[in-house]
């Protein structure tokens, strides 16, 4: 059985419209390359979290150091120099008072972790998201996101969400 075959049995897609049968065999910057060797401009970015490009060689030498060093630990159980060198520099660059950092897993944990600290801090229990969004696939991201087909047959969802039209005049919800 093939990869394309072993996806369409085995691999859950239904979080997007369709999976390009391009079976990757490796890729370098922002082109990937099949099994059979066609190559591919890459306009996702690994969904925007490899934006660094794929085997970029400073990325790769620092994740390969730091596996030699340690390959996990928490940030929440142990001390770890990087992320404390890290939490210091993003306190430098961000506006006062803003000096804390929350290291998480995701983005839609850190959405989650979004939604936690504006409802402890600003007291209120509503949110206003833009139609069409998406933040992600846990049940506090999904309740915020605007993309119904995303949601259809997962809810209810947690309450206070409200929704606005997207400000793009290009495609105009109301063809204006």
């Amino acid at each position: 059985m093939d990869t394309i075959e072993k996806y369409r049995r085995y691999v859950i897609t239904s979080c997007t419209k369709g999976v390009e049968p391009v079976v990757v065999d490796h890729a370098h910057g922002a082109t990937i390359t099949d099994i059979v060797g066609k190559t591919y401009l890459d306009c996702f970015a690994g969904i925007s979290v490899v934006n660094a490009g794929h085997c970029n060689e400073q990325v790769n030498a620092a994740a390969k150091a730091q596996i030699d060093r340690l390959i996990h630990a928490n940030v929440y159980s142990y001390c770890l120099t990087p992320a404390a060198d890290l939490a210091e520099k993003l306190a430098e660059i961000l506006p006062d008072p803003l000096e804390k950092t929350f290291f998480c897993n995701s983005g839609a944990e850190a959405i989650e972790g979004a939604l936690r600290a504006i409802k402890k801090f600003n007291g209120r229990r509503e949110t206003i998201s833009l139609m069409a969004s998406f933040h992600g696939r846990t049940y506090g991201t999904l309740s915020i996101t605007g993309q119904s087909g995303r949601k259809r047959g997962g809810g209810p969802y947690a309450p206070g969400s409200a929704f606005a039209p997207v400000p793009y005049c290009y495609r105009c919800l109301f063809h204006m």
